[in-house]
């Protein structure tokens, strides 16, 4: 897991935001606990301008919240699974994604419009404690498509390498596709 921010999913406010905005967010996807001066340093920019910015784009929604990137293995947490699942058809999504969260284990939930409906992300501290979990998922009658033990996740720095890509999309004015973006 990787530590930095949660960003909000791609929404108007991005038309306001301009090259600054999303190295800015790139740094702190890198690092949510890099001070604005240290940010303010990296980009030239003064600390100020980096509050300013970042405070703007929290009251925006675009930075959802900071988060810590934990070492699950270093805990004791050996087993890591993704399931694919499809919903009964008799419960409505939010109220059976709502059932799947309860679960302590269960670290993320990603709901699709395709097969399968569901990615669950569930932890454990050895196998018998995922059958368990399984037999959980199982009980609220999801339709299990697969099950995938992870043995590495491939993340760090991912997201702060795509927003780097948009910011120097914002400063060339183009989309990467050609298309000139309008400010």
């Amino acid at each position: 897991m990787t530590s930095g921010l949660k960003l909000t999913r791609h929404c108007e406010e991005d038309r306001l935001l301009d090259a600054t905005d999303f190295k800015i967010l790139a740094e702190l996807a890198e690092n949510a606990k890099h001070s604005y001066a240290e940010i303010g340093r990296k980009l030239s920019l003064h600390p100020n301008v980096v509050a300013y910015r970042v405070n703007k784009l929290e009251k925006a929604g675009i930075i959802k919240e900071y988060t810590t990137g934990i070492d699950l293995e270093k805990l004791g947490v050996a087993e890591q699974i993704l399931v694919g699942a499809s919903f009964p058809r008799d419960v409505g999504r939010d109220d059976i994604i709502e059932k799947i969260t309860a679960i302590p284990q269960t670290v993320k939930v990603v709901s699709s419009l395709g097969e399968p409906e569901s990615i669950v992300f569930l932890v454990g501290k050895n196998k018998s404690e995922i059958q368990k979990l399984m037999s959980k998922l199982r009980s609220l009658d999801l339709k299990i498509e697969y099950t995938g033990s992870i043995i590495r996740t491939f993340e760090e720095g991912r997201l702060g390498n795509f927003l780097k890509v948009l910011a120097s999309e914002h400063e060339n004015g183009s989309d990467g596709n050609g298309k000139r973006i309008d400010h």
